[in-house]
């Protein structure tokens, strides 16, 4: 009789670190965040680790006291967002959004490009204003409203947000909003200004064809 058969082996537990959405330093502290967990059954788990060192009477660097701090990492903040390719109903062709790229806070990072062509691009972060990447610009154009996902988006094709980011030049908001399978591009492109002025509708492919 075979003793022992089909039963699951435990994996060995373990962290990777070399796998975590970013690792920052400041002074005497180090945070890394998302870190993968892989327990010795079920899922893995995400965990932001922070730790704090000090300096031992012998000048050598020690943990500090309550050191390290584990959390669980945010839920990713992915907006409804879906990567893929789009078209528009202007001729403009075929771009391309990728993502969901994991940042801080459980914040998700998103981009576009034209893809038959050069002359666009545009990338935003999902999550509230306050500690978004873009704050600064938020905040010296009086945006909050939190309906949108916000970045920046434009370049060298003719487009009602082509203002927005002229040939990289300037970086005036620009709101993304996903309902279905429609990608909404508002654009705020007037410096100082909260008042939208441009959209961008695009569609996704579901088939190969009229999408190449």
């Amino acid at each position: 009789m075979l003793i022992g058969a089909n039963v699951a082996v435990a994996a060995v537990p373990a962290l990777f670190f070399e796998q975590s959405t970013s690792i920052t330093a400041a002074s005497d502290t180090l945070k890394a965040s998302r870190v993968p967990v892989r327990p010795a059954t079920g899922a893995i788990k995400y965990y932001d680790i922070e730790f704090k060192f000090q300096v031992d009477a012998t000048g050598a660097p020690i943990l500090a006291p309550l050191y390290p701090v584990v959390s669980l990492s945010p839920a990713l903040l992915s907006g409804a967002f879906k990567a893929g390719d789009y078209k528009d109903s202007a001729g403009n062709g075929i771009f391309t959004v990728t993502g969901p790229g994991a940042s801080t806070g459980g914040r998700t990072n998103w981009s576009i490009v034209r893809k038959t062509a050069s002359g666009f691009i545009g990338s935003w972060t999902t999550g509230p204003i306050v500690g978004h990447p873009l704050q600064a610009v938020l905040t010296s154009q009086h945006i909050t409203s939190t309906i949108y996902s916000w970045g920046t988006a434009g370049g060298n094709l003719s487009t009602s947000i082509y203002g927005c980011m002229s040939g990289g030049a300037n970086r005036l908001a620009v709101g993304f909003v996903q309902i279905g399978n429609q990608l909404a591009l508002h654009g705020f492109c007037t410096a100082g200004s909260a008042v939208e002025n441009g959209q961008m509708i695009l569609s996704l492919c579901t088939v190969a064809n009229p999408c190449p």
